[in-house]
């Protein structure tokens, strides 16, 4: 993947957020697009390697389109200034957990950088509940796979103040049990962007977060059985 050429039109759409610009430069947005859209089907072979559930996927199942929804929003630029996958099962409306690889020039809006990340980044009430009581249960497996997800931390979500209810406020590991998602972030370099082994690395580094994933699943999976 070119990724210079794809920051280049990021950075430029950025600068000229208007139809008129997109439209005279609709080639190039073609190109970075294929360009990108190869890098994530490579990205998914990988990572169902490794994490069956994510076999099957197609790339539109875990890519977004680069229009912004500005129907209720007071910010009317058209066009989204990052490009992101997930690679997650069932695709990226099922709700589970899964796999983020994200590119974001510096000075946006939306996560102000280049990211990786792991995990259920906006779980409904049910997921979130059957998350949460996986962790009390299972609490010492949720630290080790924390753990093994190296450089990765959960400090990108937010938290309650007070013990979800439910759950006793003097459990030991009771902030564990406070966030509002549970996906566990780390920052991408450009260096490792525009590295040779660009893909070899992200999955490398993905696959240290798979036992933190499967367990977040797991308790998805058993929040959808029980509806």
């Amino acid at each position: 993947m070119d990724s210079r050429n794809i920051l280049r039109f990021l950075t430029e759409l950025a600068e000229n957020n208007h139809k008129t610009w997109f439209d005279a430069n609709r080639s190039w947005y073609l190109d970075v697009k294929a360009d990108f859209f190869d890098f994530t089907t490579r990205l998914i072979e990988r990572v169902a390697a490794f994490d069956p559930r994510c076999e099957g996927l197609k790339v539109s199942d875990c890519t977004y389109r680069i229009n912004r929804d500005i129907r209720f929003s007071n910010d009317k630029r058209p066009y989204k200034t990052h490009f992101g996958a997930f690679v997650c099962p069932e695709g990226k409306k099922s709700g589970f957990g899964g796999y983020y690889f994200h590119i974001e020039p510096a000075g946006q809006d939306y996560l102000n950088t280049h990211l990786l990340a792991i995990g259920a980044y906006c779980p409904d009430k049910e997921e979130l509940q059957s998350i949460r009581e996986e962790i009390y249960d299972n609490t010492a497996d949720f630290k080790r796979n924390l753990a093994k997800a190296k450089g990765f931390d959960l400090s990108i979500n937010e938290k309650l103040k007070k013990a979800p209810a439910g759950f006793p406020a003097d459990f030991a590991d009771i902030d564990l049990l406070k966030y509002k998602a549970y996906c566990i972030s780390k920052p991408l370099s450009e260096k490792l962007l525009f590295s040779d082994n660009l893909l070899d690395e992200v999955c490398r580094q993905f696959k240290t977060g798979y036992e933190f994933n499967e367990q977040l699943n797991r308790a998805i999976e058993y929040a959808h059985q029980m509806r």
